[in-house]
C-alpha cells in the first residue's frame, strides 16, 4: 500500500462562529452593517453627530503649505478657515512635504481624496488586525471580519470626527500598524513609524512596541528614518525647520494642557481640575511613569496578541501626550477588533464577559460622552464631579481596561527580562550553577 503524506497545517486561530457554516449568507452581515453606517452617517441621530464636511484641519494643512510656498510664515498667523477662525499649523516641517499633494489639488478634489484615503487607511488597519488574528482561518474569514469591522469603526466618535475634520490620524495609524502587525514586512521594520513621527511627533512613542518585543533593530531604524526625514525637511525648508525645532515647536506649546473638554489626556484632566504649577507637572510626570509600568506589563502579557499590545501602546501615547483630542483616539477601532480576537478563543463563559466589556466600550466610544458636557469659554473649569466622571471617560476607561487585562491575564511562565535575542541565546548556552 502506498502511503501518501499529508502536509501539516498551521494550528487554527480564533474562530468566528458561522463564517463557514452559513456560506454566502454570512456576507449579509457586513452588507447590513455598511448600510446602517452609511445611513447613520448621512442622516445622523443621537448620539452620532453629523459630519460637518468643512474638513477644517485639512484646510489648515493646505493653508500652512500654501503659506510656505508663498514665502510667508508657515508657523505664523494663517488666513481664516471657512469656519471664520484662524488656526495654527502645528506639525513638524516634514508634514508640509507629506501633505503637499493635497495643497496642489482643487479644494473639492482634495476633500474627496483625503476622505477616501482616510477611509482606506482605516480599512487597511483593520484588515491587518484581522489577518494577524484570523489569518490561519483563510482569506474569506479575514475579509469577512474586516468588512464587519470597517462600518462599525466609522461609527466610533474618534473615527467619525477625524473624517469630519479632515485630520491625519487615520493615515498615521495605518503607517504604525503596517510597521508592527505583519509577521514579515518587505521593508526594514521601523521605517514607517519613523516617517509617521516626522509628520507628527506622537507616533514616535510607538517605538515602545519594538522595545517591549526586544526588536532593537526596528527601534533604531525608526529613529534613523525620523532623523533622515527631518533632515530632508531642513534641506527643503531651512527657515521653517529652524523656527519649529529651535523656536518653541511652532504653535504647539500654546495648546499643551488645554482644559477643553475634548482633550482626553492626563494633562487635559489636570487642567480641568485646575491643578496649579508645579503640582501640575509633577503629577503629570508621576502618573505617566505609573502608566508606563502598567502599559509595559500589559504589553508583555499580550505577547500572543500583537494587535492588543499595540493598542496598549496607543493608550500610553494618547494619555501622556499634552494634547489628545478625542478624534486622536482612532486606535480604539483596531483595539476593539483585537479584543474580539482574544475573546473568540476563550471558553464560553469567559468569552461572554469579554464580549460584554467590548460592547460597553464600543457604546462609550460611539457616544463620545465628553461632547455632551458643557464646553467652550472655560466652562469645563466649573464641571461638577459627576460631569468630570462623564467628560473624562476616555481617560479613566482606557486605564481601567488596561488594568483589568493585567489583572485577569497571568504572567507567562517563560516570560524573560527585556533582553535582545542575541543576549538571550547567549545566556541559554551558559550552564547553570545550580
Amino acid at each position: 500500500m502506498v502511503s501518501v503524506s499529508t502536509p501539516t497545517r498551521p494550528a487554527p486561530g480564533p474562530q468566528l462562529p458561522g463564517v463557514r457554516r452559513f456560506g454566502r449568507l454570512v456576507w449579509l452581515v457586513p452588507a447590513v452593517l455598511i448600510t446602517i453606517a452609511v445611513c447613520w452617517t448621512l442622516w445622523p441621530t443621537w448620539p452620532l453627530q453629523a459630519i460637518k464636511g468643512d474638513f477644517i484641519d485639512l484646510q489648515v494643512y493646505r493653508l500652512g503649505v500654501q503659506a510656505m510656498w508663498d514665502g510667508a510664515e508657515m508657523y505664523g498667523s494663517l488666513p481664516r478657515t471657512s469656519a471664520d477662525i484662524s488656526l495654527p499649523f502645528i506639525y513638524p516641517p516634514f508634514a508640509a512635504v507629506a501633505l503637499g499633494p493635497f495643497a496642489l489639488l482643487p479644494w473639492t478634489a482634495a476633500e474627496i481624496g483625503f476622505f477616501a484615503v482616510s477611509v482606506l487607511a482605516l480599512a487597511v488597519t483593520l484588515y491587518l488586525v484581522a489577518r494577524r488574528v484570523w489569518g490561519s482561518g483563510g482569506t474569506s474569514v479575514v475579509l469577512w471580519a474586516s468588512a464587519c469591522a470597517i462600518p462599525l469603526g466609522i461609527l466610533l466618535e474618534p473615527v467619525h470626527s477625524t473624517l469630519g475634520f479632515g485630520q491625519v490620524n487615520l493615515l498615521l495609524m495605518v503607517l504604525v500598524a503596517a510597521d508592527c502587525l505583519p509577521r514579515r514586512t518587505k521593508w526594514p521594520r521601523g521605517i514607517l513609524i519613523g516617517i509617521a513621527a516626522a509628520i507628527k511627533l506622537t507616533p514616535a512613542a510607538f517605538v515602545l512596541y519594538f522595545l517591549v518585543k526586544r526588536d532593537y533593530r526596528a527601534a533604531i531604524t525608526a529613529a534613523i528614518t525620523g532623523a533622515v526625514a527631518t533632515g530632508l525637511a531642513f534641506a527643503l525648508m531651512p527657515h521653517e525647520s529652524v523656527k519649529y525645532w529651535f523656536g518653541g515647536m511652532g504653535n504647539v506649546s500654546g495648546l499643551s494642557g488645554s482644559a477643553f473638554r475634548t482633550n482626553q489626556s492626563i494633562q487635559g484632566v489636570l487642567a480641568r481640575f485646575q491643578v496649579p504649577e508645579p503640582a501640575f507637572t509633577v503629577l503629570w510626570g508621576l502618573l505617566s511613569l505609573v502608566l508606563l509600568v502598567l502599559v509595559v506589563t500589559a504589553m508583555r502579557r499580550a505577547v500572543a496578541d500583537p494587535a492588543l499590545a499595540l493598542a496598549f501602546n496607543a493608550v500610553f501615547t494618547l494619555l501622556v501626550s499634552p494634547i489628545s483630542w478625542s478624534h486622536h483616539w482612532v486606535w480604539v477601532a483596531p483595539a476593539l477588533l483585537g479584543a474580539v480576537g482574544v475573546a473568540a478563543r476563550l471558553p464560553r463563559r469567559r468569552a461572554l464577559r469579554w464580549y460584554t466589556v467590548i460592547a460597553a466600550t464600543t457604546v462609550v466610544f460611539v457616544i463620545g460622552p465628553q461632547n455632551w458636557e458643557p464646553g467652550d469659554d472655560n466652562r469645563e473649569l466649573a464641571w461638577t464631579p459627576w460631569q468630570h466622571l462623564i467628560g473624562d471617560t476616555y481617560v479613566w476607561l482606557s486605564v481601567l481596561l488596561v488594568a483589568l487585562f493585567v489583572y485577569v491575564t497571568p504572567r507567562a511562565v517563560n516570560q524573560e527580562p527585556l533582553l535582545p535575542d542575541s543576549l538571550r541565546a547567549l545566556r541559554a548556552r551558559v550552564p547553570s550553577r545550580s
